[in-house]
Formats: C-alpha cells, structure tokens, sequence
C-alpha cells in the first residue's frame, strides 16, 4: 500500500510461520528490503535459496530470491563512493587556513569555532574528518566542503588543482623554493606542513624558547666567535629567532626562522644589512630523548655562510649553543639585549686565551646524543 511515498510490504517466509511488516522508503527499496530480508529469514530459519514476495501499489508482485546463509553486498549500511584526491586537498587546506579539528575543541582555531563549517553542516566528529581526509571526501558532503572552501567541486576533486594558489593562503617557505628545481616548488610546501604540525611547534617552543649563548667556529679561522641567539616566538609551522654578532668591528642583529624537515632542524637567517643570507642544522631534540633531558639544555650544528671577505669564498662553520638561566624577574628581552651587550664587548676568543684549547675541542667533538 502506497502512503506518503512509503510502500507496505508483506514478507512470507517459506518453510516458516512468521509474517513481518515493515514500511520502507521508496528509494531504498533495493538496499533496504535485500538488508531487512536476511535479518529477517534468519528470524525464521527460513530454509536457503527461499525468496519473498513484495506487493507495490499498483499491484505489481515482485520476488526476491535469497539465500540467508550467504552474505550479501546490500546487508548493513551501504559504502560511500569516495574521492581521495577531494581528501588530500582538504587536509591541505585546513592545514593551510590553520584550522584544526582533533579533541582540542577549546582551541579558537578548532572548526568547532567557524562559522563556515558550521553554516555548510559539515561534521563535527574528529573521525570522521580524518577519514574523509584519508580515506576521501565521499560525494554526499563534496558540496558543502567545497563550499566552505570557496571552491567549487570540480576544482576541490581535480589533480590540477594548486590548492596553495586557489586559496591565495601565504606559507612560510613557499617564497623561498625555487622553480626551477623540478617537483621541489609543488611537494616543498606540503611536506613543510607535514613536518611542522602545529602541536609539533608548541612542543618544540617550549623545550626551545629562551635566550642562548653561541659559539661558533669558522673554519680556516683560528678565532671562536661569540653570538647571541633568542627563540622567542612561535608560528604556525616556524619559530622564529633573534640574534646578534660582531665581525671586524661592526655589530650584526640578524633575524631568523627555524623548521624541521625529516630529522633534522633547519636555521635561515639573514643580516639586517641584508648581505649576510645563513643556513645551519640542528638535531631534532624531540627525537631524541637524553639531548631534550640536557641540563642545562644545549645544542650542536653546523651551518654556511658568507665569508664576508673580498675573496667572496662560503665559509663552513660549526657551532654550540647553550641556553641561559633566567634571572628571577628579568624578561627575556633584558636578557637577550645584556648578552648582546657582553658580545659586542668580546666579540671572539683568541688562540691565546686560556679557555680557547678547551672550548676548540669542544666544538669539534662530534655529538654524543646524550
């Protein structure tokens, strides 16, 4: 009997006495009575290879054959056809738009707090998130996440979508990969996400933040020089540093930014003369258990550089960092800015003083990890 575009169906199970009613949605007449038919024979213990009769409203009787003791495609809810490049894209842009969406539900940041996601009914479960991000966006919410991208579908389930430049969203590094090298410009800025999440950061902050004392070693040059560094900000996917030297009588504050890639931490900094363009790694404290431990907590590396001479040769350089205690009540910019005074007034260690042999062969030891 046809009521409300629902039909009424009769099941008579054969080699069996029960008879089960059930209304169901036009629509999922397939999916729903193959489902509801197995549940329901097995009720019956209707013999295998028996069958059931549906009565539509126009009087039409159709059969369905099945056996209740083989399974079917059509039992339990019904797989949802997926796009997986719809996924990837997604997981990039919330990445991109600083949006996070795991149990953090306190955060501002979390797509609990945007109006967007919100107005498209997009889900709130971090589940199902991540495995629409996985596994692929399935086709009955493709629309709404496109449009809370403001994108449209096509381009939001397309390959050639450059979803870095549809979103017009700035990532720290884009700027600096070059086009030339084939497949860096497009792979550098999603691996740079990957490797630098933003919980990744805040833990990396607070092991990292505070005000170092550096010394460094050039090599060719006999002279240890002194340096000030302090990690004092973090970004999404960056921290950012100041520092300061001295080189033949001239002081060099100098900005950077600091990032993991694989193993390792990567340092770019530059003069604010604008000459001097540096590059130096680090170990990854967080991936090794005693260097995090260190106390006090200090790191080795090794970097390149400028040479700042008429010869315009790189110079290679190996360096130890160490983080100072805070005095009681001082900030970290008082700090940061006495250091700088003490470095500006020793800019290096000679050959001659009595720490030099020392403090050489310290530098040069390898790292023991511990």
């Amino acid at each position: 009997m046809l009521k409300n575009n629902m039909f009424f169906c009769d099941l008579v199970c054969s080699g069996g006495t029960g008879k089960h009613q059930k209304n169901i949605e036009l629509h999922q007449i397939n999916r729903g009575a193959g489902a509801w038919l197995t549940r329901a024979c097995r009720l019956d213990r209707v013999v295998p290879r028996s069958g059931a009769r549906f009565s539509i409203a126009d009087g039409e009787t159709v059969r369905i054959p099945f056996d209740p003791m083989k399974k079917t495609g059509l039992a339990g809810r019904p797989s949802l056809q997926r796009n997986a490049i719809a996924g990837k894209h997604l997981g990039l842009a919330l990445k991109l738009l600083g949006k996070t969406w795991r149990r953090d539900t306190d955060n501002p940041t979390h797509v609990h707090h945007w109006q967007r996601w919100t107005d498209c009914g997009l889900p709130r479960s971090a589940t199902t998130i991540d495995q629409d991000i996985r596994e692929g966006i399935p086709d009955t919410r493709l629309a709404a996440y496109a449009r809370c991208l403001e994108l449209t579908a096509g381009a939001l389930v397309s390959s050639e979508t450059d979803i870095l430049a549809v979103l017009d969203v700035p990532v720290p590094g884009r700027e600096r990969a070059p086009s030339k090298v084939s497949g860096y410009r497009d792979r550098f800025p999603e691996r740079y996400l990957k490797h630098n999440p933003e919980h990744y950061i805040r833990e990396l902050f607070g092991l990292l933040q505070g005000v170092y004392r550096m010394r460094y070693l050039l090599s060719g040059v006999d002279e240890i020089h002194n340096c000030t560094l302090w990690i004092h900000r973090a970004e999404s996917y960056r921290l950012l540093m100041r520092g300061r030297f001295s080189m033949f009588g001239v002081e060099n504050p100098f900005n950077a930014d600091m990032f993991r890639w694989h193993n390792n931490l990567h340092v770019h900094y530059l003069c604010e003369n604008g000459f001097e363009l540096g590059y130096a790694l680090l170990i990854d404290p967080l991936r090794h258990h005693l260097v995090r431990r260190r106390k006090p907590f200090w790191l080795k590396g090794r970097g390149l550089t400028d040479r700042g001479l008429a010869d315009n040769l790189p110079i290679s350089f190996v360096l130890r960092m160490e983080k100072l205690p805070q005095p009681g009540g001082m900030p970290l910019e008082d700090l940061y800015l006495r250091e700088c005074g003490q470095v500006l007034q020793r800019p290096a260690i000679d050959p001659d003083d009595p720490d030099y042999e020392a403090l050489r062969t310290d530098l040069l030891k390898p790292d023991d990890l511990r």
